[in-house]
């Protein structure tokens, strides 16, 4: 009776932790044992997570951001189910990469089975140090300058027409200016002639 009285009090803490934890030992065991790795990468960079493969064969394989599980395989069943929060993920068993990576994507990542953990950090870009900022400022400096000088150049192109146009309708009243000139005198030259010959004309 003393002997089962001691194992009583030697296994009753053992007992009792197990009792408190039993829905959440998992948890606890993750919490204890999955390294995490600090990431930091610049905006509009691509990162990728790699997962080392484990011996566990047939338990599930994937990647889970925060509390969402973004990619989730099942060697048992042979299928594969995603569910993304953005575009730009693409993942396998093995690797989860993130295109052109925005501050929405911050956060951490993990992969299980393995358990490893990725807390991930976004710096905005060195507009200093980023070659692309300077050559699309250039492409839209050369691009504004463009637009203008073709502006200006339909403009000059307008303005000469009109004063072209203005040239020719002045010549032209002169042109018929001096035609009825020259009408007026012939015909006063015409009438003096007749006048000569038969009279004035009542």
């Amino acid at each position: 009776m003393a002997a089962f009285s001691s194992v009583i009090l030697q296994l009753g803490p053992c007992i009792i932790f197990l009792l408190l934890t039993r829905g959440d030992s998992t948890d606890v065991f993750d919490q204890i044992t999955v390294p995490t790795i600090n990431k930091t990468v610049t905006q509009g960079e691509t990162v990728v997570f790699h997962c080392n493969d484990t011996n566990v064969k047939e338990a599930d394989k994937g990647w889970r951001k925060e509390n969402i599980t973004l990619f989730n395989y099942s060697p048992v069943v042979n299928k594969s189910v995603t569910n993304y929060t953005s575009r730009r993920m693409h993942a396998d068993p093995l690797k989860l990469q993130i295109s052109n990576v925005q501050p929405s994507d911050a956060g951490s990542y993990t992969c299980f089975t393995l358990k490893t953990q990725w807390i991930l950090s976004i710096k905005e870009q060195d507009t200093a140090n980023n070659p692309e900022k300077p050559q699309m400022f250039l492409y839209i400096i050369l691009s504004v300058t463009g637009a203008v000088a073709v502006c200006l150049i339909i403009i000059c192109i307008v303005q000469i027409h009109r004063k072209r146009k203005k040239c020719y309708e002045e010549t032209g009243d002169e042109q018929q200016s001096q035609r009825r000139r020259v009408d007026h005198v012939q015909n006063r030259q015409y009438f003096e002639r007749f006048n000569s010959l038969y009279g004035q004309v009542q």
